[in-house]
């Protein structure tokens, strides 16, 4: 399956806009300057195809040109021409899908709001399509191998975990829309606007619907990792740490608190094989990790497990209240733990240093 694409990142700056001085001295902006690059190749990596369908995965970097560092963001255009037929879904919201060469469709994708590379991304193929009533956003539902009544049974649930996420955030729903792709093998990846899911973490769901932890993980990262990103890779926990947290709280409020307690000693069986390693190492870690499984027993179950100490230090009113306060501050930006720290102590009134110092280590 061949799709030529177009991807157009566009950075914004950070700070004021580099200046010149005018005949009187006065320092006026620079225009913006436009780089067009025309490429084209076979990535190692970043792209994955299926008999009828592709997508594009983590590394973002592998297939366009990009700085793979989560500070780094940027809003983000997609020109993709696909065999008429296929299903799209990318970052952001749909401009338009109009005819292109014969036999193709030209669908254009737009994402004004920025956000890290790794978030920008795309997939097509022949799905089968359906949707889910919401009132925060349209929830559209693409999968293989699939019936519009098997989607909707496995994701039904969505609309009640994106209220109890967005009530937690207190923050709404960053778009007006949120796709939910489903692929063979084991995927679970969040994307601006849409996630894909691979089979292997949906499909339980039918058999046991408290096997609802990759719908809830990836619909959270829309607010943590991806509204609100970690500046660099260090401070990744605050990202995987906080989705993984939320899967045990919506648990607590779907199932009731025995699943909450089952999650938690999940993540304290996953952390003790860092510790077991002898690589129990602190949050805010920068080094290299090992394994992807020791990384993963770090940023993800340690990062939850310490969440999970301070709810219990601080109450649940005031724990979640520090949550919404560093959900709301630093939307649209990016973090280091810190900020949450100050969040977690403006809401609280306690002095967090020390705790933080110990589990985080900044």
């Amino acid at each position: 399956m061949t799709l030529p694409a177009r991807a157009t990142p566009r950075v914004p700056a950070d700070g004021p806009p580099a200046s010149s001085s005018s005949a009187n001295g006065v320092a006026r902006p620079k225009a913006p300057a436009r780089l067009t690059v025309r490429y084209h190749g076979a990535p190692s990596r970043g792209l994955v195809f299926g008999d009828t369908y592709v997508y594009s995965d983590y590394f973002t970097c592998a297939w366009m040109m990009c700085r793979d560092e989560p500070g780094e963001k940027a809003s983000f255009r997609l020109e993709i021409d696909a065999p008429a037929g296929l299903r799209v879904s990318a970052s952001g919201h749909l401009v338009r899908a109009v005819p292109g060469p014969p036999g193709w469709v030209r669908w254009t994708w737009d994402e004004q709001r920025p956000y890290s590379p790794y978030l920008f991304g795309f997939a097509a193929g022949a799905f089968v399509e359906a949707s889910l009533p919401s009132i925060s956003a349209k929830i559209r539902l693409l999968g293989i191998s699939e019936t519009p009544e098997a989607l909707v049974r496995k994701f039904q649930d969505t609309p009640r975990i994106l209220a109890f996420l967005q009530a937690r955030a207190g923050v709404p729903f960053p778009h007006d829309n949120y796709t939910q792709v489903v692929v063979s093998g084991g995927e679970a990846q969040e994307k601006s606007s849409f996630s894909i899911i691979g089979k292997e973490n949906i499909d339980p769901i039918l058999d046991d619907p408290h096997e609802d932890w990759a719908i809830v993980h990836e619909l959270a990262h829309q607010w943590w990792g991806n509204l609100v990103t970690c500046r660099s890779w260090a401070h990744f926990w605050l990202n995987e740490g906080m989705t993984s947290f939320m899967v045990a709280a919506y648990k607590e409020e779907r199932w009731g608190r025995p699943a909450y307690d089952r999650e938690m000693a999940l993540f304290e069986k996953r952390r003790q094989q860092a510790i077991d390693a002898s690589f129990d190492v602190p949050l805010a870690y920068a080094k290299p990790y090992p394994s992807l499984r020791i990384k993963r027993a770090i940023t993800y179950s340690k990062g939850a497990l310490f969440l999970h100490l301070l709810r219990e230090r601080l109450g649940d009113a005031s724990f979640w209240d520090g949550i919404q306060r560093y959900t709301r501050t630093h939307a649209g930006k990016t973090v280091e733990s810190r900020d949450l720290r100050v969040a977690l102590e403006a809401a609280s009134g306690k002095d967090l240093a020390p705790l933080f110092q110990q589990w985080v280590g900044d």
